[in-house]
């Protein structure tokens, strides 16, 4: 776990070019500011277009080995000692980012939770596994969905 950086504006009131921009910015950041990351990234200079749309960090699980549990409950990302880190809900929107082009180590999702309120959640998964946990990610929430129209509320 690389840590969370707070996005400011809600994501669904930016393009999707936008989208992608905010989650590689805050890799850019979270990479300088992480000691020990191994994944490959070529840090860029900062995108100061963005500097009204990212807030501050939040580094204080930076660096923890975690567990991710993806499911159509939600996303939770554990510390291995179980105690919960961050859990994401299936009924609030998820950004991803990751898998190709220069984030193919890392994951980056924008949720809402009590503590960070709406944040940049950003995981290092060397060797492969960035792509692999955005698509379970993705069939997560579409068998959710699908669970959804046939037993609405």
């Amino acid at each position: 776990y690389m840590g969370c950086i707070e996005v400011l504006r809600s994501m669904r009131s930016l393009d999707f070019n936008t989208r992608t921009q905010v989650t590689r910015e805050a890799i850019n950041r979270l990479y300088e500011a992480v000691p020990g990351v191994k994944g490959a990234w070529k840090k860029k200079a900062p995108n100061r277009a963005l500097f009204s749309i990212l807030g501050k960090s939040n580094l204080r699980f930076a660096g923890m080995s975690i567990a991710v549990n993806i499911s159509i409950d939600g996303l939770n990302l554990m510390i291995p000692t179980t105690r919960q880190l961050h859990c994401c809900p299936p009924n609030l929107g998820v950004t991803s980012c990751g898998g190709r082009g220069d984030t193919t180590d890392y994951v980056a999702y924008v949720a809402k939770d009590p503590i960070n309120q709406r944040a940049c959640h950003i995981l290092e998964c060397c060797e492969g596994l960035a792509q692999s946990v955005i698509s379970t990610v993705g069939q997560a929430f579409e068998l959710r969905f699908k669970q959804y129209l046939h037993s609405p509320p």
